[in-house]
């Protein structure tokens, strides 16, 4: 299990350093030729005794000039932020006579985002990963395993509004079970996997904390691709298939503000989708960070889900945790 987990790991860290690499290859500065520079001197040994002047062209190339012009345009085009979290907690017994179950679980959070802009191009990329498990009585268990990878590719028009291509794609790293006494497989990677396209217009009016991006058409797609899950008929796959699809439009809606002279910060992702044949599906993710100090933070999570095929009810998951934080921003 923890040889597949590292595997599947470092299969999703291959995914953003694409992705980052991919955007990198668009801003990359290319080197100065050299440039030819003309001197004027006077040359004594002229005929006639007379001083007339001569044009000298030397090549002329300051390196340490273009390192900096390139620093500073990376850094006008380029906006990196990165957020790493892990909280943890225990509880203990022995000899306690009012009883209680050993306990100890622990979370890790990691948050990426990339914008770049140049002219009227733009590109959003945000890669958020969950990854949770408890320990009771030595019995481990996982309850939270999420990857979720958003791009959205934008080009102005005018009036804040601009043409854009949006692509999410959402997948857990480990096998899911049923309970921590039922070992029935439910999930894996890939298994589901949520993987949705879309174009449309994106409304972001400058200096504002909020992004709406409607897309008149859209696709969806689930894939069930693990070998011992796609025969069940899960998460609206049919049986035998490995993937469903549809088309239809969709709405995504992002927040994300700082109060309280930066103390505080909330995000917020709003996404649905519809077509003619099934129910909608919606999703709403909330996400408030306090910064204590430096490198201890409070986080309160919580998402709402509805999608038709997997449960004819609303999912609810929301989490309260303290712990260690490590932020980086270059702006």
């Amino acid at each position: 299990m923890m040889m597949n987990l590292v595997r599947k790991i470092v299969l999703a860290v291959v995914l953003v350093v694409a992705f980052v690499e991919g955007a990198s290859a668009q801003f990359t500065i290319q080197r100065r030729q050299p440039e030819q520079r003309e001197e004027v001197k006077s040359d004594p040994y002229k005929a006639f005794g007379g001083f007339v002047d001569t044009k000298l062209q030397n090549d002329y190339y300051d390196h340490a000039a273009w390192l900096a012009e390139r620093r500073r345009i990376r850094k006008e085009r380029n906006t990196l932020e990165v957020q790493a979290m892990f909280q943890t907690s225990a509880l203990q017994f022995e000899n306690w006579t009012a009883g209680g179950n050993n306990t100890f679980s622990g979370l890790a959070t990691f948050y990426l985002r990339h914008q770049y802009k140049q002219n009227r191009f733009s590109s959003d990329l945000t890669v958020n990963a969950r990854y949770g498990m408890n320990y009771i009585d030595n019995a481990p268990f996982k309850n939270v395993d999420e990857l979720k990878i958003k791009e959205l590719l934008s080009w102005d028009i005018r009036n804040s509004w601009s043409y854009s291509v949006t692509i999410n794609f959402r997948t857990q790293f480990t096998d899911g079970r049923v309970s921590r006494t039922d070992n029935t497989l439910k999930s894996a990677f890939m298994s589901p996997g949520y993987f949705d396209v879309s174009g449309g217009f994106t409304y972001a009016p400058k200096g504002a904390p909020y992004k709406i991006t409607l897309s008149p058409i859209a696709g969806n797609m689930v894939s069930m691709l693990d070998e011992r899950l796609y025969e069940q008929g899960l998460n609206g796959v049919p049986a035998g298939e490995k993937i469903y699809s549809m088309i239809g439009p969709s709405v995504n809606i992002s927040y994300d503000k700082y109060f309280f002279k930066k103390k505080v910060r909330y995000r917020s992702t709003l996404y649905g989708f519809t077509n003619i044949v099934t129910p909608p599906t919606g999703r709403w993710d909330n996400t408030v960070d306090v910064n204590l100090s430096k490198y201890l933070s409070i986080q309160l999570y919580g998402v709402i889900y509805y999608l038709h095929s997997a449960s004819p009810k609303p999912q609810y998951q929301y989490s309260a945790t303290v712990g260690l934080s490590y932020k980086f921003k270059n702006k």
